[in-house]
């Protein structure tokens, strides 16, 4: 079951790229300039691998019939999947090791070449310092280590030959997954010990730390503190984001704070080893803000957008629905074995897999509108609002044009730590923008960059751009729609969302992590706003033809240029039609479900 976890804040670097794509008869507008995508990313860092938290071994109750769900798997055109090798199932009692489950489990999945993440935890009754446990029954308490670490060589000795990814423990940063509370030092030992005998029974496996929260790195920080970096070999991040969407919850964005963190420690490749969105009311969202057709289109759209963030490798969770948590394909059903009731959500995963096997990502090709607000040319009419934490002052070190403001920080205590430069005068923000953003070259650090900004009710909301990152000059920005969280309503008065029209009241570095403590360095230049309309478009390759993915949360017209006189156009669910090029174009209406269009260019 999907534990419930407080929302994180929509923090920035909007996924969603925006655009004024060529509206109905109109001709393509000049972008002002193309937006990079979502930082730090390099773009997909290979083909596309888009996997699934499938369960068998844990849910499934008949290991008789366990080829049964694993058709279905196969089915959907997964290569991976990920498996827990629940440790209460394989040895409920110190004397007796059991293998029915997880050997019928992975005989049929391995069976049809699927490759298999081995999830190892969590604890026991018996092997926990909790008198309350049932022994033989899963238990979340952090286990004896020398325990844990029996469990682990006997399952790592026994499947060797057949999985050589192992996961170790599910969230440790979740205090629903390591009780009582979260214990960096404690799960870090216990990785190091792990990595150990899992190097000496096979020197080939790949470790990856337990999924992890991305848009907290605190935790993972204290992995690397206390010698924990060199025991895996792969970041796991769990970054969930609903009830937002993809888009309007940064999810391209999961991987900024990770990644700065393994700028200081040593790159390592990221798998999303879970994301999901439920289709109704769930542990994350008690009103049930998606449906069975929101969930569907989600898929699709949060898959593209890890991929092309550089996540190496995605599972989305989950397969089947849980009581009270439909995260999955296939519906609760008449129960654990009834895999009869897909959900759309399935068809599109199967359709997703079908269209971009062999296909090569190009670029995304979107345009939009982005207004330079401030250039940073002069950083007179800013001053510093009562901390002492830092100071700002003009730079050479531009991105553009013939300075920028250079913000130096000195955080030096483990509560907040922030520093903010307020506007003199408010700058005015033109039209009603859909988001803001700048350019920033960062100094390897978490901190946030975050906005003030005024409407017309006279609130002050905060909005958070995203971590500064990695050096070298890259593009913040975040979405300006919707309610935002109470903590970040700085002065009260209205709805808790901008009315227009607003203006820009300061800008803030904050320290994401309270623990920190230390000094830098960073660059901003053009702060921008960004308006237009919101539409996707991810142009891939395959043998000389084109495939362009496109879809629009809100709805939208377009002309596609193409070379050819009619191309292929599938829906999510994988249904085909042709559709006739007029002038040179592909005249398309888009919606939120995404679409894939094969056309010659």
């Amino acid at each position: 079951m999907r534990p419930s976890r407080t929302a994180h804040p929509r923090i920035g670097l909007l996924s969603a790229i925006l655009i004024l794509l060529l509206l109905t008869g109109a001709t393509a507008p000049q972008p002002v300039a193309m937006l990079p995508a979502a930082l730090p990313s390099n773009g997909p860092v290979g083909p596309p691998s888009f996997g699934l938290n499938s369960h068998l071994a844990t849910r499934y109750p008949d290991p008789s019939t366990m080829d049964v769900p694993a058709t279905l798997v196969q089915e959907l055109g997964v290569t991976w999947v990920r498996e827990d090798l629940h440790w209460h199932r394989i040895q409920p009692r110190p004397e007796v090791w059991d293998w029915t489950f997880s050997d019928a489990a992975l005989r049929a999945l391995l069976s049809r070449g699927i490759n298999v993440l081995g999830v190892l935890g969590p604890s026991v009754g018996w092997a926990t310092p909790f008198s309350a446990d049932t022994p033989n029954d899963v238990s979340y308490y952090a286990p004896d280590p020398d325990a844990f670490v029996a469990y682990v060589r006997g399952v790592v000795t026994r499947y060797r030959r057949y999985i050589h990814t192992w996961e170790i423990w599910n969230e440790p940063d979740n205090a629903l997954f390591w009780r009582p509370a979260p214990d960096v030092a404690a799960y870090t030992t216990l990785l190091m010990r792990v990595a150990v005998v899992i190097r000496s029974i096979d020197p080939e496996a790949h470790i990856l730390i337990g999924g992890l929260n991305p848009y907290d790195a605190t935790f993972l920080r204290g992995v690397a503190e206390s010698g924990g970096w060199d025991s895996f070999d792969i970041l796991a991040i769990h970054p969930y984001v609903n009830p937002y969407s993809p888009e309007d919850g940064n999810l391209a964005a999961a991987t900024a704070g990770v990644r700065a963190l393994a700028y200081q420690y040593g790159a390592k490749p990221i798998w999303a080893t879970e994301v999901g969105w439920a289709s109704g009311p769930c542990d994350r969202d008690a009103i049930g803000r998606a449906n069975e057709e929101a969930q569907a289109s989600y898929v699709v759209r949060s898959l593209l957008l890890l991929w092309e963030a550089g996540v190496e490798r995605v599972f989305w969770y989950s397969f089947k629905d849980d009581p009270g948590n439909p995260y999955g394909l296939v519906r609760e059903g008449t129960g654990r074995t009834d895999y009869s009731r897909r959900k759309p959500a399935f068809a599109a995963l199967r359709t997703l897999n079908q269209q971009l096997s062999g296909a090569t990502y190009l670029t995304r090709r979107d345009l939009f509108e982005q207004q330079v607000v401030t250039a940073f040319e002069s950083v007179r009419g800013w001053r510093r609002v009562s901390q002492p934490n830092g100071s700002l002052r003009l730079s050479p070190n531009a991105h553009t044009g013939q300075g920028a403001a250079e913000l130096s920080y000195s955080f030096t205590t483990r509560t907040n730590d922030y520093v903010a430069f307020e506007r003199e005068q408010p700058i005015p923000l033109p039209g009603q923008p859909y988001a803001i953003g700048a350019w920033v070259y960062g100094d390897g650090s978490t901190n946030n960059l975050k906005v003030w900004l005024r409407d017309a009710e006279g609130e002050l909301l905060q909005f958070v751009l995203g971590p500064v990152g990695v050096p070298g000059w890259h593009f913040l920005h975040t979405p300006l729609g919707g309610t935002v969280e109470p903590g970040n309503v700085l002065v009260p008065g209205g709805n808790q969302r901008l009315d227009f029209p607003i203006s820009l009241q300061a800008i803030v570095l904050d320290d994401q992590v309270d623990s920190f403590v230390g000094s830098g360095t960073i660059w901003l230049d053009d702060l921008s706003v960004i308006s237009g309309h919101e539409v996707y478009d991810m142009r891939l390759e395959q043998n000389g033809a084109a495939l362009d993915i496109l879809w629009s949360p809100p709805g939208a017209r377009v002309n596609l240029a193409t070379s050819a006189t009619e191309a292929r156009r599938i829906e999510r669910d994988g249904t085909t039609s042709v559709i006739t090029a007029t002038n040179g174009r592909l005249k398309v209406n888009l919606g939120p479900a995404p679409l894939y269009l094969w056309h010659q260019r």
